[in-house]
Order: C-alpha cells, then structure tokens, then sequence
C-alpha cells in the first residue's frame, strides 16, 4: 500500500495504547497481524488507516483546536485519527484571592511529656 503524499497525514501512534504486547490480530482493512489498535480498538496497521484516510475524504474528519501561534489542522477521521497535539481545554480564569491572617494556633493542655508527640 501507498503512503500518503502529505506528511500532515501521517497519523502519531506513539501511545502504547495503539500497541497490544499480547497478540497480533489481522487488519481490519489488508487482513495482515498486526499488533497496532486504532483508538477504537481497532487491530489496523498505521499505513493502513493513513491510505483509508487518504482514500475517505467524505468521512468526518477530527481537527485539532486553533491556538495563538498554530492554525487548526486535519488529524484524520473519526475512525482513523492521530493524536494530535495536546491541547488543554480547560479554560483558565483567575480570580482573586482575599488573604486574611490565619486563625491564631490554640493551646491544647496536654499532660507534660506529650507536648513533642504532635505535629503543629
């Protein structure tokens, strides 16, 4: 089979969750072992799902969020899709934070000789 010409097509399996140390099961598309999994459990070589990709471009497709310095990109459909760049979707907002002095420490009556056996 024939790799995609378009090097943002090259699907990122480097999670050992697209890798089963246990067995080879037949692709999914060519019927050859392989020990790759797709993120749906798939077995499938990576060469595979890049020329299913290539040969689907109707399928819906995954997309990797916008950022500052960095475009939105392909990274496949959903059945074949790379990992993408880490993207932190929480959205962070920071609110201010009133500082009081802390409570004042209390005396606990203890019998003499226990006073170092608790922690402050």
């Amino acid at each position: 089979m024939n790799r995609p010409s378009d090097p943002a097509m090259n699907l990122n399996w480097g999670d050992a969750r697209h890798f089963d140390h246990t067995q080879d099961r037949p692709c999914c598309l060519c019927g050859r072992p392989t020990p790759m999994r797709s993120h749906a459990s798939e077995p499938v070589h990576k060469v595979c799902a890049e020329d299913w990709n290539a040969t689907h471009p109707g399928e819906p497709r995954r997309y990797t969020r916008p950022g500052l310095n960095r475009p939105q990109h392909d990274v496949g459909t959903w059945r074949f899709h790379n990992d993408g760049p880490i993207t932190d979707q929480r959205v962070t907002v920071l609110t201010p934070v009133t500082t009081d002095a802390p409570p004042a420490a209390v005396d606990i009556d203890l019998e003499p000789g226990q006073r170092d056996l608790f922690a402050a």
